[in-house]
């Protein structure tokens, strides 16, 4: 894939890299400033319309804590009435009804006797048993409480009662007063108190339900069965990301306004508090385009007044190789070629008739051993790396032998250097015998030989030391008329892409070997030694 990227793109020239890295030096500025605009930004924007959110419920909350203060201060007022004290129905009524009237927001107000009726209202009929309700039974234990009620009886809408337990004129339990409100009179202000652009407050009770405002209610199915969504209702009062079932994102807080469960709640979409901040990131995109338009022909230009002279030198390259360094220097340099660029042509130039030289000489040099007509250790390096190259590309095994002639110092002592000389062209002779013509022979030094070998694997390269050293067994060395019996100790070492030895896998390949050998010197010479891993 990445070979198909570079070909459609023309990375595999200097005047496409050249191009391409150029445009991309130019655009990645303006693609990073966008990403950051466009990622970083944004999770900026939502959060400061989530901290709104959160800060704006907040002040809400303290609004309506302060209203639900009110509620009960009047209810532990009323509950301080000498008549309610008393129990004097008659004498209250009046009183109740002035209350009522004075709070338009107040439904009802229910004076409940010491045994749990209701023995006095201002709308509700008397006699009514609700002594088992718990804000009674909390009004017995002394204490007031917040009641609200998904749908009342008369009003058929959510409302809420602040209960205060009356103490009678002995001292003893009088009963209680409640405040009956119907909730939907806080519809204007929660409809005003708008947390974010986009986002309605609502106000829920400890299940969860929405209490208000009304337009809420109706869309959420009604009295009783409107519900705030649950991600919602968990957001707590540092609010929090939300995502809907279909995936869309939403911003939410909800704020706590007491131990009743209360709770005012706020969400709004994030689509809705990012929609300027797209337009902005529009036009900003639009202003980097103009101006990567504006700045991609003056560096392509830039560009191609450094392209020319150096695609002239890659041709003259090109050249030199097909000949072998014998073409002499064509170039002509523009008058506008920067001064960097110019030295780099002299240079080359120079360095191309030197080099002319330098490969005269080098073709002088021989690659043979004079001795045994074999390749020598120079040439076993670069050959044999070439061949390791090839395997490796095609995915062919690559294997080596290094092999040692068995007690040649005592060849020299006793029959002299002439018959050691003669030993080891005996060696090569059988050597080359014994191997394909694509496997390549070296003497590697003194009485040491390598072969590699192209599309054999450790095994298959056993085999032929195996036979080399039987051919060996057959065939002594003939020194005048004596017959010298010649063996050899062979370590076989295969190819490896992990290096361990050396700094290239044909030197790790054959200290491999090496290290054989030496097992099979040891393990008392004439034999075969295959190294293993570990």
């Amino acid at each position: 894939m990445l070979a198909t990227f570079k070909q459609i793109w023309g990375l595999k020239t200097l005047k496409g890299k050249l191009r391409f890295y150029t445009l991309l030096l130019i655009a990645l500025p303006f693609l990073l400033v966008t990403s950051f605009f466009f990622l970083f930004q944004r999770e900026q924007v939502l959060g400061g319309a989530l901290r709104q959110i959160v800060s704006s419920l907040r002040q809400e909350g303290n609004v309506m804590r302060s209203w639900m203060g009110e509620r009960f201060d009047d209810a532990r007022f009323l509950a301080g009435i000498d008549a309610l004290r008393q129990g004097d129905v008659p004498a209250m009524l009046p009183l109740l009804h002035f209350y009522q009237d004075t709070h338009p927001f107040v439904s009802d107000v229910i004076y409940v006797s010491a045994q749990g009726h209701i023995a006095g209202a201002v709308s509700a009929a008397p006699g009514i048993y609700v002594g088992d309700r718990p804000y009674f039974q909390q009004a017995r234990a002394g204490k007031p409480s917040l009641t609200s009620v998904p749908v009342g009886r008369a009003s058929g809408q959510p409302i809420c009662l602040f209960v205060t337990p009356i103490q009678a004129a002995d001292g003893g339990f009088g009963g209680a007063i409640a405040i009956i409100v119907v909730l939907s009179s806080l519809d204007r202000w929660l409809l005003g108190a708008r947390a974010a652009p986009g986002g309605e407050v609502l106000l829920c009770d400890g299940q969860g339900r929405i209490l208000a405002p009304s337009s809420a209610v109706a869309a959420g199915g009604g009295p009783g069965r409107a519900k705030a969504p649950a991600a919602l209702l968990e957001a707590g009062e540092t609010g929090s990301l939300l995502r809907s079932g279909d995936g869309e994102t939403w911003l939410g807080a909800a704020m706590p306004l007491g131990d009743d469960g209360w709770r005012l709640l706020s969400q709004v979409a994030a689509s809705d508090v990012l929609a300027g901040y797209r337009r902005q990131s529009w036009w900003f995109l639009l202003a980097a385009l103009c101006t990567l338009a504006v700045v991609t022909p003056l560096v392509l230009r830039l560009s191609r007044n450094l392209e020319r002279p150096l695609l002239a030198l890659a041709a003259y390259a090109r050249t030199l190789r097909a000949t072998r360094y014998r073409e002499d220097c064509p170039l002509e340099f523009p008058k506008d070629v920067p001064i960097e660029i110019r030295e780099l042509l002299d240079a080359f130039c120079q360095m191309a008739d030197e080099m002319r030289g330098h490969i005269e000489e080098t073709e002088r040099i021989s690659v043979m051993d004079a001795l045994t007509g074999l390749y020598n250790r120079r040439f076993l390096f670069s050959g044999g790396t070439k061949l390791l190259d090839v395997a490796a590309r095609a995915g062919k095994p690559f294997a080596c032998l290094m092999i040692d002639l068995d007690h040649f110092k005592d060849v020299n002592d006793i029959h002299g250097h002439s018959a050691g000389d003669r030993v080891l062209a005996h060696l090569g002779r059988v050597l080359l015998a014994c191997v394909r013509k694509s496997d390549l022979v070296a003497r590697y030094g003194g009485e040491e030989f390598a072969v590699l070998l192209t599309g054999a694997d450790a095994a298959q390269a056993a085999e032929l030391a195996e036979r080399i050293r039987g051919a060996l067994a057959r065939e002594p060395c003939r020194i005048d008329d004596v017959f010298l019996p010649v063996t050899a100790s062979f370590g076989v070492a295969e190819a490896r892409e992990e290096v361990e030895y050396g700094e290239s896998p044909l030197e790790d390949m054959l200290a491999r070997a090496d290290k054989a050998l030496y097992r099979a010197k040891a393990a008392g010479r004439d034999r075969v030694v295959v190294e293993t891993r570990g």
